[in-house]
């Protein structure tokens, strides 16, 4: 019984259609050239490397690993595909295609879908996936129609321009036609009426001609009459009185202007330079204090100060600079310049604040022991190069000030007689304070 058995199992192995599969019908064919070594006949056809090879070849090449797995798949030559006519079966497992598979982008068959289920791949139907092709289709189409409804429309809008750009055209061309004739015509006029003029002209310059040489000799007797006076005027400079009172009127013209009185110079610390116009602090370490030598008692005053050297930002960025300008009470100039006392001053006084990087300017003014500041706006600012002035009203007893023609709110109720000061801080660099009196 246990042989009957053995072989009944060697029969159904025999008839197995997988062992079968590898024997060929002989077919009158052309066997082709081995695609490896293009020398030899082929022998074998590799259905999955899709590739004709000798029996070297194909010994050489289905050596590896993975390779191996390829021998199920070898056949014979001549090599025909089996049903290769119907495209409906599956090519791995030869059953019928009925789903489709989005991540593969084939078409699978029942053993496919076991695969790509395990590997969660995302699975339709064959009508689903139909469905959504024409769908697409549908879309692409749509588009493709508007786009030419769009086309068409753009077509007709450039012809209707370009039909209105020649009518425009055209209607220009006969208006730059009509009004060039009537510019030449304009034009021809324009000559003839010059032309009559210049005769005009001609007649009425001669008449001209002769009133200018009239007048001419008039103002050579008026030249003459004020040589006449002119040299009058130098005998008489040679004369000792009128000598006299000419410099007499200069030195009180020059007691007018304003300038630093040296003798009123804090420990001299203020260098004073062009006639005693300018002032100028060398110092590093101290801050100067000069005052001026005119007493302003009555009526309206102007002193014009230029300022010459004034912290620049980039140079002096962590200092603490300033420059003070303004008046104080004659009787009390000798105690700001040997006590520091700054009882009945009035003025104006630009800082800059390292630190904060700003330029601050104030009106200030010390009165009965009390120090009283005001702040102007920020644009208030002094700097090189500015023109300061200090406008006094002493029938008033008024001071005020102004930068570069822009004036500026002081003080009221001034003393009776006030003179001119500065105060020039000190500055690390080679850019010093320095100010002149103009």
């Amino acid at each position: 019984m246990y042989k009957s058995r053995s072989s009944q199992k060697k029969k159904k192995k025999s008839q197995d259609p997988k062992r079968l599969r590898n024997i060929r019908i002989p077919v009158e064919l052309e066997i082709p050239q081995c695609e490896v070594c293009e020398e030899k006949k082929a022998d074998f056809y590799c259905t999955e490397c899709k590739v004709h090879y000798c029996q070297n070849c194909e010994s050489e090449v289905h050596t590896s690993f993975w390779k191996k797995k390829h021998k199920e798949f070898i056949f014979q030559e001549p090599y025909v595909p089996r049903k290769k006519i119907n495209s409906n079966l599956c090519s791995k497992h030869m059953k019928e295609l009925c789903l489709y598979c989005k991540d593969e982008n084939e078409l699978i068959c029942g053993k496919c879908y076991g695969n790509c289920k395990i590997n969660n791949h995302s699975i339709l139907a064959l009508d689903e996936y139909s469905n959504e092709i024409s769908e697409k289709i549908k879309i692409i189409l749509n588009k493709i129609q508007n786009e030419e409804i769009q086309s068409k429309e753009t077509i007709q809008k450039s012809l209707e321009l370009k039909n209105k750009f020649k009518i425009e055209i055209k209607e220009l061309s006969n208006l730059i036609e009509t009004q060039s004739d009537l510019l030449i015509q304009k034009i021809q006029k324009l000559k003839i009426n010059h032309l009559n003029l210049l005769k005009k002209v001609g007649i009425i310059s001669d008449l001209k001609f002769d009133q200018i040489i009239n007048k001419n000799e008039a103002k050579k007797e008026e030249i003459n009459e004020t040589k006449n006076q002119i040299k009058i005027l130098k005998k008489l400079e040679k004369d000792e009185k009128t000598i006299k009172l000419i410099r007499e009127s200069k030195e009180i013209i020059e007691k007018d202007k304003e300038e630093f009185d040296p003798k009123m110079n804090h420990i001299n610390q203020i260098i004073l330079k062009n006639v005693n116009k300018t002032a100028w602090n060398p110092s590093i370490v101290r801050d100067g204090v000069i005052c001026g030598k005119k007493i302003y008692s009555q009526g309206k005053h102007q002193i014009k100060i230029k300022i010459d050297q004034f912290p620049n930002p980039e140079l002096h960025q962590n200092e603490y600079v300033q420059i003070q300008l303004g008046v104080i009470k004659t009787e009390n100039r000798e105690n700001l310049i040997k006590k520091r006392d700054w009882e009945k001053t009035y003025y104006f006084r630009t800082l800059w604040f390292g630190n904060e990087k700003k330029i601050h300017s104030q009106n200030c003014k010390n009165e009965n022991g009390k120090y009283t500041q005001e702040q102007y706006p920020e644009e208030i600012k002094l700097k090189k190069n500015d023109i300061f002035e200090i406008i006094l009203d002493m029938d008033q007893k008024k001071i005020s000030f102004k930068i570069n023609e822009k004036n500026l709110v002081g003080w009221g109720n001034l003393p009776e007689k006030v003179n001119f000061f500065t105060l020039l801080e000190n500055l690390k660099g080679e850019e010093k304070n320095q100010i002149t009196i103009i």
